[in-house]
């Protein structure tokens, strides 16, 4: 096999595999942050959703909640929500698992990659 089709090879493996990680990745922000996010009627927390765009020139997820009051309710930590809920609610949960969320790539890329 030539080097030229061992890339083709390898190109095909590793763009479903980095899909795949990339969704797991924004599934499992959303997972964490919904612990977080502040809770009354539950409104902004079932507005919360995960949205891939795979094959543009950076390959990107997109985690968020779409209220017109997310936004303000994120960055504002200093507000006194009820039952532990917090602002910073999708940034927090990313510095406080940053190594499991790199995990989760490395894994799905590996087992993506080699079979």
């Amino acid at each position: 096999m030539l080097f030229v089709d061992l890339l083709t090879e390898l190109n095909k493996r590793v763009d479903p595999a980095r899909n795949k990680a990339l969704k797991m990745v924004g599934d499992e922000l959303l997972r964490l942050s919904n612990k977080e996010v502040p809770f009354d009627k539950g409104t902004l927390a079932n507005s919360g959703r995960v949205d891939t765009h795979p094959f543009t020139p950076k390959d990107t997820v997109e985690v968020g909640y779409h209220t017109k009051y997310a936004h303000r309710l994120h960055e504002h930590p200093e507000y006194n929500f009820q039952r532990g809920r917090k602002g910073k609610y999708l940034e927090d949960p990313i510095k406080h698992n940053l190594k499991r969320l790199s995990d989760i790539v490395g894994y799905e890329m590996g087992g993506g990659i080699i079979k």
